[in-house]
């Protein structure tokens, strides 16, 4: 099994159709979800969970967005001293907001596309560091 690291913005839009890019997330998600186990920075859970929260989704919701979460599809990445210094390195360079420095490190580090939605990281990045690949939603 093959993996790619998944931005919690996209999972939470995956998960919410109230999100305004719902439907381009869970395209995306689903169609790494069928044959990829995903690599997500440790904190993912509490990411995705206070986002959902945040939004007033109710308990049985994140109930069972903690469950899948914390299943056997998502690889929790510990938050350590070598995926910090390479995040500060990328925040540095590519001049990103501090997780989304932490993901495209993560995405670096292992070699894995990265999910994202967000155009304005896949651009900059892009320039900086053309070896990432990046997984992007169908047209």
């Amino acid at each position: 099994m093959s993996y790619a690291v998944l931005d919690a913005s996209v999972f939470v839009a995956a998960v919410s159709p109230s999100e305004i890019h719902h439907v381009a997330a869970r395209h995306l998600y689903d169609a790494y979800a069928a044959d990829r186990a995903f690599l997500v920075p440790s904190l993912f859970r509490v990411e995705v969970l206070a986002a959902l929260a945040r939004r007033g989704e109710p308990d049985e919701v994140l109930d069972t967005v903690d469950l899948l979460v914390s299943g056997p599809r998502f690889h929790g990445v510990p938050v350590d001293s070598p995926l910090i210094e390479r995040s500060a390195q990328v925040a540095r360079v590519a001049r990103l907001r501090a997780y989304d420095a932490v993901y495209v490190a993560l995405a670096l580090n292992t070699g894995a596309a990265l999910l994202t939605l967000d155009s304005d990281v896949r651009a900059t990045v892009a320039e900086v560091f053309p070896s990432l690949s990046f997984a992007v939603p169908e047209q």
